[in-house]
């Protein structure tokens, strides 16, 4: 873990590097944890989003925002990582949707107008982003009084530098066989770089902050909590595999759902 958090260019790059990759598992469904887990509860969160515009605040390669423009959004959708635009652009215009796609760093939404957005979603971005508080401040500032933001996070109570299962088999996935989830370092402000799958071209880096922390830069820039969400999969789940039952034991998740006050 460094000392020293990595800038801008150093992120970029690693998004860069793992774009292909990472496109070819969430349009091919392999991304088991956004599809039976986040999209329906942010989508809930969000509600009838028909006609409004909305801001995709780190896009990727456009996955949800391809989603949001089937439910009849005007979506425009930014990322700092040109290799995952040049993918989103793409599929555009191979599967035209409206969507309007733009290389912006979401510390930096000068491109976009002030106070022209209905909403805003940030799908599991923040976390990898170093200025998190400007990015917070940079939504804000092109939201319309009155405007939602929803963001979804790793949950930062349970995924510590470290956090993980006490396993009485190693390795085992079975329910039965984990002991117990242990968290350790919630105070500790981190970063560390992972790789996402066992074959990505780079590491990425995941920043952990306190719920306090993000709720404080919320508050600075003048946004307030209505409602919070920690969400799970279907319970029907828990009879095809086993495996999911853990989801039921330890929340991984958390999605906030914040106004911009008038």
């Amino acid at each position: 873990m460094s000392s020293q958090p990595p800038d801008d260019s150093e992120l970029v790059q690693a998004w860069d590097a793992v774009a292909e990759g990472w496109a070819a598992r969430v349009r091919t469904g392999s991304d088991q944890f956004r599809e039976r887990i986040l999209d329906s509860a942010t989508l809930a969160m969000l509600g009838d989003v028909s006609g409004k515009r909305v801001l995709d605040a780190g896009c990727g390669e456009g996955r949800f925002a391809r989603m949001l423009a089937e439910r009849g959004a005007d979506v425009t959708a930014v990322d700092f990582s040109p290799a995952m635009i040049e993918l989103a652009q793409k599929e555009e215009q191979e599967r035209p949707l409206g969507v309007t796609y733009q290389v912006a760093d979401l510390a930096d939404l000068l491109c976009l107008s002030p106070e022209s957005f209905d909403a805003a979603v940030a799908y599991l971005c923040l976390i990898d982003l170093a200025d998190y508080e400007a990015a917070i401040a940079q939504v804000a500032q092109v939201l319309k009084p009155g405007g939602q933001f929803v963001f979804s996070l790793l949950h930062p109570c349970f995924t510590t530098k470290g956090s993980g299962w006490k396993r009485r088999v190693p390795n085992s996935f079975r329910d039965a066989d984990k002991l117990y989830y242990k968290v350790d370092n919630y105070f500790q402000r981190s970063q560390w770089f992972w790789k996402m799958w066992p074959t990505a071209a780079a590491e990425t880096a995941h920043f952990h902050r306190t719920l306090s922390d993000y709720a404080a830069a919320l508050r600075r820039s003048g946004f307030l909590i209505r409602d919070l969400v920690e969400p799970t999969p279907d319970p029907k789940l828990v009879e095809q595999l086993d495996y999911w039952r853990e989801y039921f034991r330890v929340a991984y998740l958390i999605i906030f759902d914040c106004v911009k006050a008038p």
